[in-house]
């Protein structure tokens, strides 16, 4: 490609690159432009993280599950948040429900969804966002709105692979000031073989 007056396209492509590498800044307050906010929430929740049984869920089979709990009171397929298998318990102290995206083979736990009473390093679902703050610390987002009327604040623990956090914890409400009433969990790092 010739740089002139005769190809007028090519200084046009020039002046467009130039603008697009000028204009460009990083996205302020975003937990995924900011690593050392990540590695701060991390680490401030780093020996109670490494020791919570849930996170330690994440990664397992199906059947390492299965044999640390039982047989689930439900399992199956659904197309309910996106594809995925998923093993269900019932509990006292509410539902926990592993779930995984891949559909041959072993089937590990990259998600889980916890019901009102379940805890996750230290906060306990069905606390008011306030009171979650005060185990977790600041969110990387929220509470804020979601599409589907409910109000999210979530939180980013772990090394960052491919610009993204190991870990996803998100706690959901039907307002800011009522009791949370799930929590969904998410292994970023997981991968298909």
């Amino acid at each position: 490609m010739v740089f002139s007056k005769k190809n007028p396209l090519a200084v046009m492509m020039l002046l467009i690159v130039v603008g697009v590498l000028i204009s460009y800044q990083d996205v302020e307050n975003h937990v995924y432009s900011n690593p050392k906010e990540v590695e701060e929430i991390a680490s401030d929740n780093l020996s109670t993280f490494d020791t919570d049984p849930t996170m330690n869920f994440l990664g397992k089979s199906f059947d390492e599950i299965k044999q640390v709990l039982g047989e689930p009171d439900e399992e199956g397929y659904s197309d309910l948040l996106g594809p995925h298998y998923y093993i269900l318990y019932q509990q006292e102290k509410g539902f926990a429900r592993f779930m995984t995206p891949k559909l041959d083979g072993d089937k590990i736990a990259a998600s889980i969804i916890l019901g009102s009473g379940q805890e996750i390093i230290g906060a306990k679902v069905g606390m008011l966002f306030s009171e979650i703050k005060d185990f977790l610390g600041e969110p990387a987002f929220g509470p804020e709105l979601g599409m589907d009327n409910l109000y999210y604040m979530g939180y980013f623990f772990g090394d960052e692979n491919h610009q993204m956090p190991e870990y996803f914890i998100s706690f959901s409400a039907a307002c800011k000031d009522s009791p949370t009433q799930d929590a969904f969990i998410k292994w970023e790092a997981f991968e298909f073989e």
